[in-house]
């Protein structure tokens, strides 16, 4: 009994790992667009301007890798950085680099708030090489926290630039 009741117990967990990892079983509805970056770059910018430090301007690679990344923590429930270093390879990006992940929070004002109130992801925010920025929503409305933000940070500057 207690052989077939651990069996059950692992085969269970098996398929709920494997269902948390799928992104398709979690109903999405939409992800953060290119108006919301900017919202997102333009309360960045004010904020460090406070702090004598230089704008952030919304760069696609940095949105794709935020993506990504917001991807990933809505299929799984869990904000994590996972495999940062190879991922911001994977898109190209260079440089410094940092990462804010949140979920809940309804919208960029909100989001941007609790990245300020919170002293590690303040310090990304205020990191004086930072150029530009990425952001992406992943809401989930029927699973975990409903709406899964990230937000990538960098000095790194576009493809064509770098070839110079």
């Amino acid at each position: 009994m207690r052989h077939l009741s651990l069996t059950a117990l692992f085969l269970g967990s098996t398929l709920l790992a494997n269902c948390a990892a799928d992104l398709s079983l979690v109903e999405t509805v939409s992800f953060a667009n290119v108006s919301e970056a900017r919202s997102a770059a333009a309360l960045i910018s004010r904020y460090r301007a406070g702090y004598g430090l230089g704008p952030v301007t919304v760069d696609d690679r940095l949105n794709r890798a935020a993506e990504h990344q917001a991807r990933a923590v809505a299929a799984t429930g869990i904000l994590s950085h996972g495999e940062f270093t190879s991922r911001m390879a994977a898109y190209g990006i260079r440089g410094y680099r940092a990462e804010n992940l949140a979920a809940g929070s309804d919208s960029v004002a909100d989001v941007i708030a609790r990245w300020k109130a919170s002293p590690g992801h303040n310090q990304n925010l205020l990191l004086p090489q930072v150029t530009r920025i990425g952001l992406a929503r992943v809401d989930t409305p029927r699973n975990g926290w409903g709406r899964y933000w990230a937000l990538v940070l960098s000095s790194d500057q576009p493809d064509a630039q770098a070839s110079q």
